[in-house]
């Protein structure tokens, strides 16, 4: 009787775990929040998220996020990713599922969720850098998850955690672009 619950527990943590990571803007929400590009101290443009994903700084350029350090202005949700993390939270008995965001505050984030009844685990890296993300994904792979899914707006990011993964061929990635 005794083996069989030992086998069972066995089948159990041969498993791994599953880690569902979701970026937050313009991949779970947009908010009117802007990165601000410095050149020599001086403001001379500002982007939106989406244009910030794909743009490439000139030398002497430098980011000022000051906007994501403040609460959410004019949130709206993306709904058919915010259902997807409905989804996975319904499912966070067997799996872990986080917002994984380059915001330096997670707070304003975690509030506007408890606004719409959902407890989230918001992790803020404080950082644009994509590889800030592969990262800590990759630490979650040394914990024992081998089932990741990642689903962002920046081909940056997923290009980062998919480069990354491939130095775990026995984890199952799932990266997603979100246009």
């Amino acid at each position: 009787e005794r083996w069989k619950e030992v086998i069972k527990l066995k089948d159990i943590l041969r498993e791994g775990k599953t880690l569902s990571v979701f970026d937050f803007d313009d991949t779970l929400a947009k908010t009117d929040a802007w990165i601000y590009v410095k050149k020599d101290g001086k403001e001379i443009k500002k982007l939106d998220p989406a244009e910030f994903a794909i743009y490439k700084p000139k030398p002497g350029e430098e980011f000022d996020f000051r906007d994501f350090d403040k609460m959410l202005r004019n949130p709206r949700i993306i709904k058919k990713n915010v259902d997807l993390l409905k989804k996975q939270l319904a499912k966070a008995h067997s799996r872990k599922v986080t917002i994984l965001t380059a915001r330096r505050l997670g707070f304003p984030i975690k509030h506007f969720f408890k606004t719409l009844g959902l407890d989230v685990y918001v992790v803020p890296i404080g950082s644009a850098d994509p590889e800030k993300k592969a990262d800590w994904i990759e630490a979650h792979v040394a914990k024992g998850y081998n089932k990741i899914y990642f689903m962002d707006d920046s081909a940056k990011n997923i290009k980062a955690v998919d480069r990354r993964m491939k130095k775990y061929p026995n984890v199952k990635v799932f990266t997603q672009l979100i246009k």
